[in-house]
């Protein structure tokens, strides 16, 4: 068993590393060149999170702006939002809320953004324990099934692309997480 573990820890770990590298290197780059519309990646990773967590009676609400598009690579996004949204499918009673609108510059010819947020009707999180989320490894709660590296992989691809990710409490009564990242 501590074999299997241990082999099992090394194969996240790697991907873990080529995952947090390739955002490194385009970060140092300075220009990520592709461009990722949104609607294209949500529709597809709320349904299949749906399906995975059907037993359970998980609806998931999506409210993608048209139009709203990611300036970095489409696998990435993937990446944050499937994380952000297993999580919150993961806590939830019944319903995740998915909602993406574009934000302008608030700079004279600043580049725009995308805001996504990831709600759930969940218990929620004191603002003590929202606080210690995202540190690589740290679990809340060991009844979920999980790493505890989801939200920190979030964590560090947000900062790579310079983003912004806030952590509140949702109106539905869960977690609230609202991402920000670069749009095109």
């Amino acid at each position: 068993l501590a074999r299997k573990v241990s082999e099992q820890a090394e194969v996240m770990k790697d991907s873990i590393t080529l995952y947090l590298d390739r955002a490194r290197m385009a970060a140092r780059v300075g220009a990520i060149g592709r461009v990722t519309d949104v609607a294209e990646v949500t529709e597809p990773l709320a349904r299949a999170l749906e399906r995975i967590n059907r037993d359970r009676g998980i609806t998931i609400s999506t409210d993608v702006q048209e139009g709203a598009r990611f300036q970095g690579e489409r696998h990435d996004l993937e990446e944050m939002l499937g994380n952000l949204l297993d999580n919150a499918c993961k806590w939830a009673r019944s319903k995740v809320f998915l909602t993406v609108r574009t934000v302008r510059p608030t700079q004279k010819g600043g580049p725009g953004q995308i805001e996504v947020t990831v709600e759930d009707d969940g218990p929620g999180l004191s603002e003590m324990q929202r606080k210690k989320l995202g540190k690589r490894g740290l679990r809340l709660d060991e009844s979920k099934p999980g790493s505890g590296l989801g939200l920190s992989i979030v964590t560090d691809f947000v900062q790579m692309y310079r983003g912004e990710l806030a952590l509140d409490a949702s109106t539905h009564g869960g977690l609230r997480a609202v991402l920000r990242l670069p749009g095109a």
